[in-house]
């Protein structure tokens, strides 16, 4: 059971979000990997990869090339609001896996966490545009992982990009919570390689797998009822 803090500590991202008028559209919900095949559940030839099967399988957000006009939910998601705490830890060594809940190596050295809410926030806005429902809220969400590969894993052996997250549904209008805090595992494979170059010329980086997957992630788990 989550507690009263954690539910405040997530309410409290959204409490100075602008009037409640609808940012999502369902034309902005465009993906940019492998746009000819768009499912939201694994498809049967993936699901019978052993090579895969200790990985969560990646899958995809339903976008502009499908016929339906929107997807179906309990909810319209008006509003997108990310945190990423100052006590995550960021580290910029080149390790296998660093001790670390930041790494991200895509972007210019800069502000990590910066970076890592662009990426959430683009992800979650995408993968909430095109949910068609009769209540207006706001998701709150708050990263607790985003542990992407360092450059000497992606030129070698790969790995796993560990992306956790809590998020809360709060009412547009009265920014009450509509939900308990939910927690997110949108974690998946990481290339390493030449599998990793050969996705990267084919324009799969590590940004783009990171953002359709998560975005994948929480329209599936918005299209049915969440947890009161």
């Amino acid at each position: 059971m989550f507690s009263m803090g954690k539910i405040a500590g997530l309410f409290a991202i959204a409490l100075t979000t602008t009037a409640c008028v609808s940012s999502n559209n369902a034309s902005q919900n465009l993906v940019t990997e492998a746009p000819s095949a768009v499912f939201t559940s694994v498809p049967t030839t993936q699901q019978t990869d052993q090579t895969l099967s200790f990985f969560p399988q990646e899958n995809q957000v339903a976008s502009l090339n499908t016929t339906a006009i929107g997807v179906a939910s309990q909810y319209e998601v008006v509003d997108v609001q990310v945190a990423v705490p100052e006590y995550l830890v960021v580290s910029e060594a080149d390790v296998y896996v660093p001790k670390a809940d930041i790494v991200w190596r895509e972007d210019p050295l800069g502000d990590r966490r910066a970076q890592v809410k662009a990426i959430m926030t683009d992800a979650l806005s995408k993968g909430t545009n095109a949910l068609v429902g009769p209540r207006k809220v706001v998701m709150a969400a708050r990263v607790n992982m985003f542990h992407a590969i360092t450059e000497k894993a992606r030129n070698t052996v790969g790995g796993k990009h560990n992306v956790q997250f809590d998020y809360v549904l709060l009412d547009a209008e009265t920014r009450q919570p509509v939900t308990t805090v939910q927690s997110i595992d949108a974690s998946l494979k990481a290339f390493g390689g030449s599998k990793a170059y050969r996705a990267m010329r084919e324009g799969k980086t590590q940004k783009v797998r990171i953002t359709n997957h998560v975005a994948a992630q929480i329209q599936q788990a918005l299209r049915a009822p969440v947890k009161g």
